[in-house]
């Protein structure tokens, strides 16, 4: 999954981009995104660099350009036209001391088509406006279930690699509680489902472990999966993960979502502020006013799932990258 929002930014003023990039970092963290930067301080560097073999079909698409308008041997007219050339339409803002210049040079209705004029003192109230506006779209009950389904996707595969990757590097008698550990949710597992895992049984150590992540939801669930992910991590790094009770949480606050959202039509209510999964024909009762409404799903909700996912997106990520330092890929 993506949690990244890239930004291009051209202006021949080296010191005045660094200095304003933590606002913009801190201005996408607040919609529970990673800013990234491409700079460059000439707009031919970018054209040679970049544009010229710019492919439309790839997914190195930026999220928001920012250019300063008075950069020298270009026009705004030129970059516009160039870049929808090249079929790249991200909102586009052109800054400069000189506003009243900058918008007669650039009045073509057709042109300003996605294009945002704002006087350099303004830049990053514009910034954040723009920012809002892109991120809203995040807000959409369909691309926040989306968004889960991605996340929680990535995530098993983070959990089940940490833990098969990350086995050898515990001592053995952390590896048998691993073990041990392992064989009783698997137990558990076969009492609930009435099933014989008979072949999984007889693997041992590292083979057992592993096999029964990779194995099916009814043979060992996704808690029981996360659990042990929390036990090898916390064995060999305790302030990774700081929850007590880590696979747990996860469950109540990503898995149950993605289970309600699963298989399900979203219907909205009459307001057309709210929506609801449903699993089976029912009707939705509300009044225009939505205080009566059923619909489980508003604006503010899907904010709060944005940030678990976020929240579990970074962790996750530290998870990585620890594994990667201490098992690294031969």
């Amino acid at each position: 999954m993506d949690m990244s929002y890239k930004v291009l930014w051209i202006d021949d003023d080296e010191d005045y981009v660094e200095s304003s990039k933590d606002f913009v970092s801190e201005s996408a963290k607040k919609y529970f995104m990673n800013a990234e930067f491409e700079v460059f301080n000439e707009y031919d560097k970018f054209k040679e660099q970049k544009l010229s073999n710019f492919d439309a079909q790839s997914f190195d698409l930026y999220d928001l350009i920012l250019v300063d308008y008075a950069l020298s041997g270009t026009t705004g007219n030129r970059i516009i036209r160039e870049l929808r050339d090249k079929k790249i339409y991200t909102d586009i803002i052109f800054y400069s001391s000189d506003i009243e210049t900058m918008k007669n040079e650039l009045k073509s209705e057709e042109q300003l088509d996605g294009v945002f004029l704002i006087e350099r003192e303004n830049l990053f109230s514009m910034i954040e406006h723009i920012i809002q506006k892109n991120l809203k779209r995040e807000y959409r009950i369909s691309n926040i279930r989306g968004l889960i389904m991605d996340s929680t996707s990535e995530f098993d595969y983070i959990c089940q690699e940490t833990a098969i990757a990350l086995f050898e590097k515990l001592d053995k008698d952390q590896q048998n509680s691993v073990v041990d550990k392992t064989r009783e949710y698997v137990n558990d597992a076969a009492t609930k489902s009435k099933r014989n895992f008979t072949d999984l049984n007889k693997k041992q150590g590292k083979k057992f472990v592993e096999n029964a992540l990779r194995s099916v939801e009814y043979v060992m669930d996704n808690k029981a999966r996360y659990a042990v992910m929390e036990m090898v991590v916390k064995a060999l790094d305790s302030n990774i993960i700081k929850k007590e009770d880590f696979s747990q949480e996860y469950y109540d606050t990503l898995i149950k979502p993605r289970n309600k959202l699963a298989h399900a039509k979203l219907v909205y209510g009459k307001c057309h502020k709210k929506l609801r999964p449903i699993k089976k024909r029912t009707e939705l009762h509300h009044n225009e006013d939505c205080k009566t409404c059923t619909a489980e799903y508003d604006i503010k909700k899907c904010e709060t799932l944005r940030r678990v996912i976020y929240n579990y997106y970074t962790l996750f990520k530290q998870i990585e990258k620890k594994t990667d330092e201490l098992a690294p890929i031969a």
